[in-house]
């Protein structure tokens, strides 16, 4: 049916039509009328400018009318970069008082907002910023310097501001705490870890509900983080279990702040810490005993198991069965809550998604620039996660 569209066509006519069309057919099929959108944009975009004009002075060109505001002044080009792609040489109207202000554009801007948030998502990504304008001349034609990229990527500032020091409901049913390090460039390249707070509420749904960058996972910046998210809201009085690793300082923080709160320790950063303290030989045999204890049906059974681990396993390691044994009715307290989310609350894989998305990211990087670099990037990446896991709740409610 396509064919037939040219039978009318003499030889003449047909080398004539595909002649105005040819130019644009360069690549790709899908292109040939990409430079003309261009020209269609620009053209409405300098329509609407003028007739914003006409309102502006009281006049069309070369009219005489009594309520004349102004008159027009010549005109001035310039370019913008929009998401179809580069306009050049967009014409502007002046005016002899200065006053008119066009609203197609904002003064001094040159690209569009989602042009922008182009730029943000492609660095976000993990592209360096001078790869960044690589990746946007190939898309639209327009190839951004690297510093510009950085200043495109320093307009998260408010929001990243915002987001520490939004108000918090208190309406969380489970916190997982947990702590990623990451190395940060300055006087020297230093690690520092990041201590972030998830969050699931009791409708099932969940979030990050904030980070802070910090030296160490001690007991002053964990009681600091913590102690923030109590005074903007997170009083805890809801919360039935805070999830954690196996950090002293933290441990100590969260006595601080939530004395009263069950706390659920890590079995994946025990059993961890149980495989250091194993000769190499009882390692295998050893640690597949000790997951069959939080394994159990119920806490009475893992007690049991637990019980019969130690008798196996206080000869031949003994270092391993203090280790497991001290902590362990931390270890147990998930038994307590619905039997549905055990196997979601025994450990603080919940967290672990944003720690590997956030490692993902800078991966491709030696180190973050500086500590406000490290804090935009790592708040793009939380936002990210937090739209992803909207609709996708912890548990089904019943």
């Amino acid at each position: 049916m396509a064919n037939t569209y040219y039978l009318h066509l003499n030889r003449k006519e047909y080398i004539e039509r595909w002649s105005d069309v040819k130019d644009y057919l360069v690549d790709y099929e899908g292109e040939p009328y990409q430079q003309k959108m261009r020209e269609a944009l620009k053209a409405t975009l300098e329509g609407a400018i003028h007739a914003e004009l006409v309102g502006y002075l009281r006049a069309k060109p070369h009219e005489r009318t009594e309520g004349r505001f102004d008159y027009r002044n010549g005109t001035y080009r310039r370019g913008l970069v929009t998401s179809y792609g580069y306009l050049g040489m967009l014409e502007v109207p002046r005016c002899r008082k200065k006053g008119f202000k066009t609203k197609v554009f904002r003064c001094y801007q040159r690209r569009w907002k989602e042009v922008d948030e182009y730029i943000q998502g492609i660095f976000i990504a993990g592209v360096s910023t001078r790869e960044t304008g690589l990746v946007l001349k190939k898309l639209m034609d327009y190839k951004p310097s690297a510093s510009t990229v950085s200043a495109v990527i320093k307009l998260l500032d408010p929001a990243v501001k915002q987001f520490h020091r939004q108000p918090l409901t208190d309406s969380y049913r489970y916190l997982f705490l947990d702590g990623v390090w990451v190395k940060v460039s300055g006087y020297k390249v230093v690690k520092k870890v990041l201590l972030i707070a998830y969050g699931v509420k009791h409708d099932g749904t969940r979030e990050i509900i904030d980070y802070r960058l910090a030296l160490s996972e001690s007991e002053r910046e964990w009681g600091g983080f913590l102690s923030d998210l109590y005074r903007r809201g997170l009083t805890g009085d809801t919360l039935k279990l805070l999830i954690i690793d196996g950090g002293k300082g933290l441990r100590a923080a969260v006595d601080m702040v939530y004395p009263h709160i069950g706390i659920q320790r890590c079995w994946v950063h025990k059993l961890r810490n149980v495989s250091l303290r194993l000769r190499a030989r009882y390692r295998e045999a050893c640690l597949a005993q000790a997951k069959k204890i939080y394994a159990a049906k119920c806490h009475r059974e893992a007690l049991a198991r637990l019980r019969s681990w130690v008798r196996r396993w206080q000869i031949d390691a003994p270092e391993a069965v203090v280790c497991l044994k001290k902590d362990i009715e931390e270890l147990l307290t998930f038994f307590g809550e619905n039997q549905k989310l055990w196997i979601k609350l025994r450990t603080t894989n919940a967290i672990e998604r944003t720690i590997r998305e956030l490692r993902k990211r800078i991966r491709p990087m030696c180190s973050f620039a500086n500590n406000p670099s490290c804090d935009r990037i790592v708040y793009a990446v939380v936002k990210k996660h937090n739209i992803s896991m909207e609709g996708r709740l912890l548990w089904k409610p019943e």
